[in-house]
């Protein structure tokens, strides 16, 4: 079973906002659920992740289909810049940002997107500092950090207790 299952909800609501390009890049894709509904919403899904694990469950899953890849990828350690300048119309990263060095992620996910793509963030957002661990949350100067970036556009949305961020170039 997946952490956070994709819903319904959380799809149609990202589709609002997703532009009208059809390329997509899941950035820390797991399992694949994510990456799966955008390809059956007629997007052209790459998927990434770090993990060999999470990576042959998504194949398991749903390596049939000719509209969805998976690439194992360690974006803290370069494996973005393999990935075309410009190639992307939508880049998603779902519950992993706090995981990762937020500024040059983001910096290199705006080199990723085509002029007018849109980089879709979903996750908590908590301020307490954890107790000996990493959350899984971002913080809400993280959140302000993201938004330093020049977009051309961004909105916010809530998504049970999550929030969602869409920022477009």
């Amino acid at each position: 079973m997946d952490f956070a299952p994709v819903t319904d909800e959380e799809v149609t609501l990202l589709l609002a906002r997703a532009g009208t390009g059809r390329r997509v890049l899941d950035v820390g894709c797991g399992t694949g659920a994510l990456a799966a509904a955008l390809a059956d919403a007629g997007f052209t899904v790459t998927g990434i992740d770090f993990s060999a694990a999470a990576l042959a469950a998504a194949e398991d899953r749903h390596g049939h289909r000719t509209d969805l890849a998976f690439r194992l990828l360690d974006i803290e350690h370069g494996g973005l810049t393999s990935l075309p300048a410009g190639g992307f119309d939508l880049i998603t990263c779902r519950l992993f940002l706090p995981f990762i060095d937020l500024l040059p992620f983001t910096a290199c996910a705006r080199h990723l997107l085509a002029p007018g793509g849109t980089l879709h963030i979903t996750t908590p957002v908590d301020d307490r500092p954890p107790d000996g661990g990493r959350s899984i949350a971002l913080r809400t100067a993280d959140l302000d950090l993201l938004r330093t970036f020049p977009w051309q556009s961004t909105a916010e949305y809530p998504l049970g207790s999550l929030l969602c961020l869409a920022l477009t170039l």
